[in-house]
């Protein structure tokens, strides 16, 4: 019996810049690191390469006529996977919505931002931090990928993990330590007064 391998080939996720010291897209890419907190330009890049397969989709389906078949049968789910990302909403119907799309609209649907939304971290980079070290779950599942694409319906469970510190799990080694020592001290104190 021959092994099969299940394994499919990765391929790029996004692609680089034609131009790559254009400034004013230089001083915009810095602008959205900064305020996405991101940890390099490659992850606008991946951004940048989701929505324009989106959109290369929507302007596919555009150039068909209106009852095509193949324009009928593909725009509806196209339509209805954007709206559960969150990425359209609900009272956007048409391919033309689509082409509206712009990066920081998915941005803000990043887990990492919708960490720092809802409050559960201090700065957006302190909710990185948060996500990478598993103190964030999404539902039941702890997810460490602070560019995790938010549903609408998980958007709301949204929380501290259960063994987290942070939530309802032990205390983190440093106030394991200082509790070990004040309960030291305190047995201390107790035993020189009954000297």
């Amino acid at each position: 019996m021959p092994h099969v391998s299940f394994r499919t080939n990765q391929r790029k996720a996004y692609r680089t810049v034609r131009r790559p010291f254009e400034k004013e897209r230089l001083d915009q890419e810095l602008k959205l690191c900064g305020e996405y907190g991101l940890r390099c330009k490659r992850e606008i890049w991946r951004v940048q390469y989701m929505l324009s397969k989106v959109r290369k989709a929507a302007r596919t389906l555009l150039t068909l006529d209106l009852k095509d078949p193949k324009r009928m049968f593909e725009t509806p789910p196209l339509i209805r996977r954007l709206k559960r990302y969150g990425l359209m909403t609900e009272d956007e119907n048409s391919l033309d919505d689509i082409l509206k799309l712009t990066t920081q609209i998915f941005m803000e649907r990043r887990l990492q931002t919708k960490v720092f939304k809802l409050n559960l971290a201090k700065s957006i980079h302190h909710a990185r931090v948060l996500i990478r070290q598993r103190h964030i779950r999404v539902g039941k599942q702890v997810v460490n990928v602070p560019s995790f694409l938010v549903r609408t319906d998980s958007e709301k469970h949204i929380d501290l993990a259960l063994n987290s510190p942070y939530g309802q799990g032990r205390p983190g080694r440093v106030a394991r330590k200082r509790a070990a020592q004040k309960a030291a001290a305190a047995s201390g104190g107790a035993e020189e007064d009954d000297v």
